[in-house]
C-alpha cells in the first residue's frame, strides 16, 4: 500500500514530507525499506538517504548512512526520517533493531555503546547489515505492492541466530546465486552501493569480480536475481532445525521474560563460540546438509595454517544451524558441567590442535558478557577456562564470582570425609597430595592468585614440604586421559562445603600462631593417665610442645608439620629440629592409637581439649589469643 500526501494542516518540518511512501511490511528492516522506497520513487537509493534525513557522509555523487542505523536511529533523526515518509515514530523504530535490545545482548551493548558516545563495536551476534536472506519471502507473497517491489528484507535475518525461515520452511541463503558471493557489498553502509539506481530490491549490489573501482553505473554491478534461487531437497531443514529455530524466534517475542530470552542468547552464542572452536567434538552423530556445512566451513577457515581465527558463528546458515544445535542440546542437558567439559581447553594444547588464544578470546568474551549469563551458567563457565582469567596479560587470576563461601571457609587440610567421597577415584595418588591440593584449589577460586598465594593463606609452606601442584596430579590425570576430574570433584566439594557450617579457620589459625599448651593444662591431663611403661609413656616438656602441635592441628583442621614452632625455641636451631623430630613422632603415635595405650587415652584428653579451645575461638572472634592458651 502507497502514502500520499496529507492533506491536514502544514507543519514545520525538517524534511520535506517526498511525494509518495510506502507501508513497512512486516519485520522489515531500514535498510530495505529504504531499497523498496527508492525503487518506488524510481531514485537511486542516496536520494532517498539525503531526503529523510540518514546521510551522514554526503558528496557530489552520493549520500552514505551507516549500517549502525539499521540497528538504531537517534530521536532526531527518526523524527526526520518519520516527516520525509509519513511514517509514525513507532512504525520507524520497528524497522531498527533496537526493540529487541532487552532480549538480545549485542543490540543492547551497541545501544549502550552509543549511549556513551562511543564507536559501536563490532558484534560476533549481529551482522552489520542483513548477508542472510530467503529468496522465497524477497519474490513477496503475491500482493500487488509486493509483486511491483519486492518482499521485505527482515530484521531477524541480521541475527546470526536466524538460519531458516520457518513460513518456506528452507535455510536462508548469504550468497548472490550469480556471482556467489555476499551480495551486501561494504557492510559498513546501510546500503551497498547507494548511488547506483535501476534495480530491484532484491538484486545483487556486488560490484563485477575483476571491477576494482566503486561502480558509477549498474553494468558494472552484478545485479544477480535473489528472489529466484531454485530450491533444492537438501535446502530444507529437518524437523529438529525447524525446531530450534521456532525455539529461538520466540524469545525475541513481547510475551517472553527480557531477562530469561537475555540469559539464553548470550549463552547459545558463548556454548555455539566454543562449539567452533573444538570441532567436531559436539557434532551430532547423524550426517545432515548442516553437519556437513560446518565440516566444510571448519576445513575451509580454521585449518593447521590459518593465521586468523574467529569464534563467530558463519554467514553460511547451515553451517550455523549446526553449531546452534549442538549449542541447544548442551544449554539444554541435565548435566550442564559434563556436557560442557568436552569443549574446555585441556593440559598441553599442542596435542588438540587447538590455538591457546582462541580460548582466551573466548574467555574475554564470556567476561564481557558474564553479567547477561545466569548463575547456573556463570557457575561453570568461570572454570571452564580458568588459565586465561586474570586481571590482564601477565596479571593476577580473578577470584571467582559465583561462590558460595570465602577463602577463610576452607580448611587447609581436607576433612578425610570429603576426601574418601570426592576423591577416592584417584588412585594411585597420594591422600595427602589430594587433600592439601584440593583445599588450595578451592582457596584460589575464591581468592584468585597463584596456587602458592593459596598455599601461603593456608599456612601450607610449599618451599619446605613439596605439595605437587600441577605435578603429580597433572600426570595423573594425563596417565587416566580425564583432564577434568579433579575440577568435577572441585565443584562437588564446594558444594559440600556451602551447605556446611562456616567457621573460620583463618581465625583460628591467627589465634593460634604463638600457643602451645600451658604446663598447667598439661599436668593436669598427665595427673588422669595410667602409668605405663616404655618411652612412649614420657610426659615432660618435650611431649607437651610435640602434642601442641597436634591439638593445634585438630583445631585448624590443618597438618600438625606445618604447626608454628615454639616462639621460645624458634631461634635456636637445634632446639627447632628435637622439637620436630619429637613432634613428628608423637603425631604419628597419636593417628595409631592402637599400639600403645597411653597414646589411646592421651588422645582423648587432648581431643576433648581441642574441641572446647575451637569452640572459645569462634565464641570470641575478637580475641587474638585465649587467655587459657598462652605460650610458656
Amino acid at each position: 500500500m502507497s502514502r500520499t500526501p496529507n492533506s491536514g494542516p502544514p507543519r514545520l518540518l525538517a524534511c520535506a514530507p517526498l511525494p509518495r511512501s510506502l507501508d513497512p511490511l512486516d519485520d522489515e528492516s531500514l535498510s530495505g525499506y529504504v531499497l523498496r522506497l527508492a525503487h518506488r520513487l524510481g531514485v537511486p537509493p542516496d536520494r532517498v538517504i539525503r531526503r529523510t534525513g540518514l546521510a551522514e557522509i554526503q558528496d557530489n555523487t552520493q549520500a552514505l548512512a551507516k549500517a549502525v542505523r539499521s540497528t538504531v536511529l537517534p530521536p532526531a533523526m527518526a523524527t526526520e526520517f518519520a516527516t520525509a515518509t509519513r511514517l509514525a515514530r513507532a512504525e520507524v523504530t520497528a524497522l531498527t533493531l533496537a526493540g529487541w535490545a532487552p532480549y538480545y545482548p549485542p543490540i543492547a551493548y551497541v545501544l549502550d555503546s552509543l549511549r556513551h558516545g562511543r564507536r559501536p563495536p563490532h558484534m560476533d551476534g549481529l551482522f552489520a547489515t542483513s548477508v542472510r536472506y530467503c529468496p522465497a519471502c524477497l519474490a513477496g507473497d503475491g500482493t500487488p505492492v509486493q509483486n511491483q517491489h519486492g518482499g521485505p528484507w527482515q530484521r531477524v535475518w541480521r541475527l546470526p541466530v536466524s538460519f531458516a525461515c520457518l513460513r518456506h520452511q528452507r535455510f536462508l541463503e548469504h550468497l548472490c546465486p550469480a556471482c556467489q558471493r555476499p551480495f551486501i557489498g561494504r557492510s559498513s553502509h546501510l546500503v551497498a552501493l547507494p548511488s547506483i539506481g535501476g534495480l530491484h530490491p532484491a538484486q545483487c549490489r556486488q560490484r563485477l569480480p575483476g571491477f576494482t573501482r566503486t561502480p558509477r553505473t549498474r553494468e558494472n554491478v552484478c545485479s544477480g536475481r535473489l528472489d529466484r534461487v531454485p530450491t533444492r531437497p537438501q535446502d530444507h531443514p529437518g524437523p529438529e532445525i525447524l525446531a530450534l529455530q521456532g525455539k529461538i524466534l520466540s524469545m525475541l517475542a513481547p510475551q517472553r521474560s527480557a531477562v530469561t530470552s537475555s540469559q539464553y542468547f548470550a549463552e547459545l552464542q558463548l556454548v555455539a563460540a566454543l562449539v567452533i572452536i573444538t570441532w567436531p567434538k559436539a557434532r551430532p552423530d547423524t550426517p545432515t546438509a548442516a553437519t556437513e556445512a560446518a565440516d566444510r566451513y571448519i576445513a575451509e577457515n580454521h585449518g593447521p595454517d590459518e593465521k586468523h581465527y574467529s569464534n563467530a558463528l558463519p554467514t553460511d546458515a547451515r553451517a550455523s544451524a549446526a553449531f546452534l544445535q549442538a549449542a541447544d542440546s548442551i544449554l539444554t542437558a541435565d548435566d550442564f558441567r559434563a556436557a560442557m567439559l568436552p569443549l574446555a581447553p585441556v593440559e598441553n594444547r599442542t596435542r588438540t590442535g587447538i590455538v591457546p588464544t582462541r580460548h582466551q578470546s573466548w574467555d574475554h568474551a564470556f567476561k564481557r558478557q558474564r553479567e547477561s549469563c545466569s548463575w547456573r551458567f556463570r557457575a561453570v563457565a568461570e572454570t571452564l577456562v580458568p588459565t586465561h582469567r586474570r586481571t590482564g596479560p601477565g596479571g593476577r587470576r580473578i577470584p571467582m564470582s559465583q561462590v558460595g563461601y570465602r577463602p577463610e571457609h576452607i580448611p587447609a587440610f581436607l576433612p578425610q570425609e570429603w576426601a574418601d567421597r570426592h576423591l577416592g577415584s584417584f588412585t594411585g595418588l597420594s591422600s595427602l597430595i589430594l587433600r592439601r591440593n584440593a583445599a588450595t584449589h578451592l582457596v584460589r577460586r575464591a581468592r584468585g592468585g597463584s596456587l602458592h598465594e593459596a598455599a601461603q593463606f593456608l599456612g601450607i609452606k610449599a618451599g619446605e614440604h613439596g605439595i605437587g601442584f600441577g605435578t603429580k596430579l597433572g600426570r595423573w590425570a594425563r596417565a587416566q586421559d580425564n583432564l577434568h576430574a579433579f575440577e568435577l570433584a572441585l565443584d562437588a566439594i564446594a558444594a559440600d562445603l556451602e551447605t556446611s557450617p562456616r567457621i573460620d579457620y583463618q581465625h583460628r589459625r591467627q589465634s593460634l600462631a604463638d600457643w602451645t599448651l600451658t604446663p598447667a593444662i598439661w599436668n593436669h591431663m598427665v595427673a588422669q593417665l595410667q602409668e605405663w611403661p616404655g618411652n612412649r609413656a614420657i610426659t615432660d616438656d618435650r611431649k607437651r610442645l610435640a602434642v601442641s602441635a597436634y591439638t593445634w592441628a585438630r583445631v585448624t583442621q590443618g597438618e600438625y608439620f606445618f604447626s608454628p614452632c615454639p616462639s621460645h625455641i624458634a631461634a635456636d636451631p637445634e632446639a627447632c629440629r628435637l622439637w620436630k623430630y619429637h613432634r613428628r613422632f608423637t603425631c604419628t603415635w597419636l593417628r595409631q592409637t592402637d599400639d600403645h595405650p597411653h597414646y589411646r587415652e592421651l588422645k582423648v584428653l587432648l581431643d576433648a581439649h581441642a574441641d572446647q579451645l575451637a569452640a572459645a575461638i569462634d565464641a570470641v572472634r575478637s580475641r587474638p589469643v585465649l587467655a587459657t592458651s598462652q605460650p610458656e
